[in-house]
């Protein structure tokens, strides 16, 4: 890896970088990580920009820096890193280390969204769901989380279920609600586990099944959030007696 490093080559930086920061071959070091980022990111390199980016974004291997992390973003959306446009997007519609800006982090999500980006595709489902740097449209919306779901978005999939079970953006439909829940609830989303769990005790879209619903509670009841697991373990109880 060392004598690999000493070429310079920018793509070989960019994968030594990766490989310290998932621990692939290697024991993980995300401060190595970080050298091997800047190191690639310095020469041009993209992704190596991106990666950087979410280093300093999230603290990891680095002091975290959200000035530092916007500035490599912009170099890495203008050679439209999709991942990029999406990360520079979020920071104009959330900040910090920019004024905020829906309209523009709209637009920046649509364009990754475009490319295929999944968690832009969410996010653009998003906007349209909540009318945040764009108008108000439910349909538009659904559709947008239909092409995430698709490629396995857990947040998507359970929005999609929920949209079809409130009819929004579509009509009504619990056959499609309890599909879209399902996929979510076997990724391990506590919301989803929680509807999907509702929707077998109640016997709405299908038949009353106890037992299904116990299965869903009981794993909604492991979530790491608080919230998911309180009401999780109260629906079991009221279940069981």
């Amino acid at each position: 890896m060392k004598q690999a490093a000493e070429t310079a080559n920018p793509i070989t930086l960019s994968a030594l970088g990766s490989f310290y920061s998932y621990g692939i071959g290697t024991r993980r070091n995300p401060s190595l990580a970080v050298r091997y980022y800047r190191a690639a990111a310095k020469t041009g390199n993209a992704d190596a920009q991106y990666n950087l980016a979410v280093c300093y974004g999230e603290g990891t291997g680095v002091r975290r820096n959200h000035q530092i992390a916007v500035g490599w973003l912009r170099k890495a959306a203008k050679e439209k890193v999709p991942e990029a446009l999406h990360m520079l997007g979020h920071y104009y519609r959330y900040g910090p280390a920019l004024k905020k800006d829906p309209r523009k982090g709209f637009q920046l999500h649509r364009v990754a969204a475009k490319q295929g980006c999944s968690e832009a595709q969410f996010s653009v489902g998003f906007c349209y769901s909540k009318g945040e740097g764009v108008a108000a449209n439910p349909k538009t919306a659904l559709g947008w989380y239909m092409r995430a779901a698709k490629q396995g978005h857990d947040d998507a999939q359970y929005n999609l279920g929920y949209f079809y079970e409130h009819g929004r953006g579509a009509k009504r439909d619990m056959r499609r609600a309890s599909k879209w829940y399902r996929a979510a609830a076997s990724q391990g989303h506590g919301d989803a586990q929680l509807a999907l769990g509702d929707i077998y005790e109640s016997g709405q879209g299908s038949k009353k099944n106890p037992t299904a619903a116990i299965k869903w509670y009981q794993n909604a009841a492991t979530n790491r959030d608080l919230k998911i697991r309180t009401k999780a373990r109260r629906a079991l109880k009221n279940l069981l007696h």
